[in-house]
């Protein structure tokens, strides 16, 4: 698979840099771990800004530092404005240090989020964002414009007038996502760009609609150009905001919100690198993704694989990555301060280091409801500084579903793109479902220890790359299969698609040595109700052993439902073909597939959670004497205890607890080469961390 991350070793070395002696501070800040982002109208106002202080004050130590917004609505603002505001930032700047926190920037819009408040914002003769029907949003302008990177430079050298700390660039510096308008830019400017790139002549006439034309590797090849285009479009505005920034001043820090940006070919090591500038000056990241209430919690655990994802992709060196808790609209009854809480820490545990706080009132309104919120921040931060210091940039491990930077190029492949289906995308994310059961998950090749492939997600990768990830542990769907044979690879499966049933399929566990005691026992999943096709899969060579079998209401067998095969290369094989990633949280079901998952990965999953709980485990492995393992407790039912069991032997085994207890535990019996243990009680929704130092290796 294409490497998208750091090497362990990069891993290993960022990881001890967070070991830093008392007092010694690299420049990058590495002590930050509570940031707090700030409404505009906090401190455009000096007696907003007077209440700003003071409302810290009554909670000393909880913001390590604060970012102020340099405004309050989504397009950029006129030049002049952006300069008057330059100058005031300078002087809360100065007043927040004297108060003993770190102060920065944070550039909501660049080249705007949306349309909104149009009436007051940038309004020039530039142009703006292009999508593939030729529609232009107002309030978003394209990224590529000279006299739009005109502006960047004087507005970015502004701000770094002011002397702030750090500077963000907020997650409007995207390709995708500009309402009313999806996908861009198709502007003449963008086009002529795109045909010097390529040497081909395009029109946005001409290029829409070659996106789903020829075979199918002639349009995953000029799909995958296009994102690259999109890649460097970013790549060349970010060249420019370094430029003008430390211009000014090089010591300051650049950062850089993203969500996923798969339609920019998630360039993320690249971008660091380039905000670094020739001057390697420190970059911080945040990642972002939306989870806004707490109506749906499991929200919570998918925005963590979607941040897990991003930091997995960063290099080594940014130490600093905050993720983004944004909890808008900003009312305290639709997100607890304690979920709150909660989802800092989980999204510690995927990756980040540190997190910002976007929790406060966005209007010129008194923040003292907003006290409790505070209080439970200042309570947990001694559970996230054991989280930092533990973790650190560690390699989450687990399993893999896989990814890279062409995953939207597969999407719709049959169709129009980009705006078709968006079917490759919702199919990668699919195989997470694991974590819901207690399988650890992780987000980059370098920590899988077997990957899990998911429909036509598959046809982003080339055949080399699909062949070296079948040599190994692999779990897929019927579609992943389907994609593979469309590849000639289908016999690395051992199995082809047979039958498809739209109705009455129920599953029924073989009596297999992997089910266990669960032999006989089945699963309806209710086709009739849940729309999903149930695959027979058909044995094309011999040693493929059936582990699942589709029965209907009569009890007449229709054909294999999953399916493990170890193939000519080595690799162990699993195929699931009966709802695959969903309603496995029965007894039998949840048994089988962690079962399923500890066979292919040759009994190397970090952590295997006996229990049948509705856990989720981030395990980190920060050298091979050490393992981390955070367990999250997805339910509002408390746990008694979960048993765990972890391959290896580990003489010290400690539990910290949400409220940063520590309690030390005995492992379950004696082992040869693993170490069983129970944990204390888990509160509902609740996380806690398990500790465990090698008494030897195993090899």
């Amino acid at each position: 698979m294409p490497d998208f991350g750091p090497t362990r070793r990069e891993f290993a070395q960022a990881a001890l840099a967070f070991s830093l002696p008392a007092g010694v501070h690299a420049p990058s800040r590495p002590d930050t771990l509570v940031a707090f982002r700030v409404s505009h109208y906090h401190w455009i106002d000096d007696r907003r800004f007077e209440a700003l202080l003071a409302f810290f004050e009554k909670h000393p130590g909880t913001a390590d530092e604060l970012a102020f917004f340099t405004a309050g609505t989504h397009p950029p603002r006129p030049l002049d404005e952006m300069l008057r505001r330059a100058e005031l930032l300078a002087k809360r700047i100065a007043a927040v240090r004297r108060g003993g926190m770190e102060a920065g920037i944070n550039v909501l819009a660049t080249i705007g989020h949306l349309d909104e408040n149009l009436d007051t914002s940038l309004n020039e003769p530039w142009q703006r964002m292009v999508d593939p029907s030729g529609r232009e949003p107002r309030g978003s302008y394209c990224p590529a414009g000279k006299e739009f990177l005109a502006y960047v430079d004087r507005m970015y050298a502004a701000m770094a007038e002011a002397s702030p700390a750090f500077i963000w660039v907020d997650d409007d510096v995207r390709i995708a996502h500009h309402p009313p308008i999806q996908f861009a830019c198709f502007c003449d400017v963008c086009m002529r760009n795109f045909s010097a790139e390529t040497g081909r002549s395009f029109t946005r006439e001409t290029l829409v609609p070659a996106f789903a034309s020829g075979s199918v590797p002639e349009r995953l090849d000029l799909r995958r150009r296009w994102l690259e285009h999109n890649r460097t479009t970013i790549d060349n505005l970010l060249a420019a905001i370094e430029k003008a920034v430390h211009r000014v001043k090089p010591d300051i820090s650049l950062g850089h919100m993203t969500g996923p940006m798969v339609y920019e070919r998630a360039g993320f090591a690249d971008w660091a690198k380039t905000l670094a500038g020739p001057g390697g000056a420190p970059v911080r990241w945040r990642p972002g993704a939306g989870f806004y209430s707490e109506e749906r919690l499991v929200e919570l655990s998918q925005k963590a694989h979607v941040l897990g994802r991003q930091v997995a992709s960063l290099p080594a060196e940014v130490r600093v990555i905050q993720s983004e808790i944004e909890n808008f609209p900003y009312d305290l009854l639709r997100k607890s301060a304690y979920t709150t809480a909660v989802e800092a820490a989980t999204h510690m545990a995927a990756g980040t280091t540190a997190t910002a706080f976007n929790v406060l009132s966005q209007r010129p309104d008194p923040l003292e409801e907003f006290e409790p919120l505070l209080g439970r921040i200042r309570k947990t931060k001694p559970f996230y500084e054991i989280l930092r210091r533990e973790l650190g940039r560690s390699l989450v491990t687990g399993i893999w579903p896989a990814w890279n930077g062409d995953l939207m190029a597969a999407n719709s492949i049959g169709g129009s793109w980009p705006e078709g289906p968006q079917d490759a995308l919702a199919a990668q994310s699919q195989p997470y479902a694991l974590s819901e059961i207690g399988v650890p998950v992780c987000y980059a090749r370098e920590g899988a220890v077997a990957v899990a492939l998911a429909g036509s997600s598959v046809l982003a990768f080339s055949k080399d790359e699909l062949r070296k990830t079948l040599a190994g542990g692999v779990l897929m769907d019927a579609a992943a299969l389907e994609a593979l044979e469309s590849l000639g690879l289908g016999e690395l499966a051992g199995v082809r698609p047979g039958n498809r049933f739209d109705k009455d399929a129920i599953e029924q566990l073989t009596s297999h040595r992997v089910n266990g005691r669960f032999a006989g026992w089945s699963r309806d999943c209710r086709q009739s109700f849940w729309r999903e096709p149930a695959v027979a899969l058909e044995p094309r060579a011999a040693g493929v052993e059936a582990l699942a079998r589709i029965i209907d209401y009569q009890d007449r067998e229709l054909g294999n439902s999953v399916t493990a095969f170890e193939n000519p290369l080595g690799g162990r094989v699993v195929v699931t073909s009966y709802f695959p990633w969903s309603q496995m949280h029965n007894l039998a079901k949840a048994s089988q597939m962690k079962a399923i998952c500890d066979w292919i990965s040759r009994g190397r999953l970090p952590v295997f959670v006996e229990s049948f709980a509705r856990v989720h485990a981030w395990v980190r492995k920060p050298d091979e004497d050490r393992l981390a393992c955070y367990l999250l407790n997805g339910s509002l039912e408390p746990l008694e205890g979960l048993t765990l069991r972890l391959p290896g032997r580990y003489a010290g085994l400690e539990w910290v607890g949400f409220d940063a207890s520590r309690r030390a535990l005995r492992p379950i019996g004696a082992a040869a080469e693993s170490t069983r243990v129970t944990t204390p009680p888990v509160a509902a929704w609740t996380p806690g961390l398990l500790l465990a130092t090698a008494s030897r290796r195993i090899a």
